[in-house]
């Protein structure tokens, strides 16, 4: 199997998952909060990334990867980052106990549309074949 397949089939699968969480995330809400789902979602996640990190700055010790970075500004980017990552999926999670994984896949899919059209704003160039894609998403 060539690079391109294997990249396309993880992309497939990625997608795949993704679409799913949908799915879990409104059969959860039947039995728990959107606090208490989101909660278990980012400790899972963090137990997950620990060795992966521990590992990493192993590596980096030795020298066989290249330091990662440090400092305060790394640590506020990622703590703000996690603050709006958790803020998002709780909104998302209120929106999936009144609504249909279906509905809350499809709004939440928007930022396909949305995130070029607020990169003009913030002065980016927008690619024709950015716009193609956007044309096919909102079809």
């Amino acid at each position: 199997m060539s690079k391109k397949a294997i990249a396309n089939a993880t992309l497939l699968f990625t997608a795949f998952i993704w679409g799913m969480a949908f799915v879990v995330q409104s059969v959860a809400m039947d039995a728990i909060g959107p606090f208490t789902f989101n909660g278990a979602r980012m400790a899972l996640a963090g137990v997950t990334l620990t060795p992966i990190a521990l590992m990493r700055a192993r590596r980096a010790k030795r020298g066989l990867s290249a330091p990662a970075a440090s400092g305060r500004m790394l640590w506020v980017g990622g703590i703000l980052c996690g603050v709006i990552l958790f803020a998002a999926s709780t909104l998302q999670q209120f929106g999936i106990v009144d609504s249909s994984a279906g509905k809350a896949g499809f709004i939440t899919a928007l930022y396909i549309v949305l995130v070029p059209i607020s990169g003009l704003f913030f002065g980016k160039r927008v690619r024709k074949a950015v716009w193609a894609a956007v044309a096919l998403c909102a079809t």
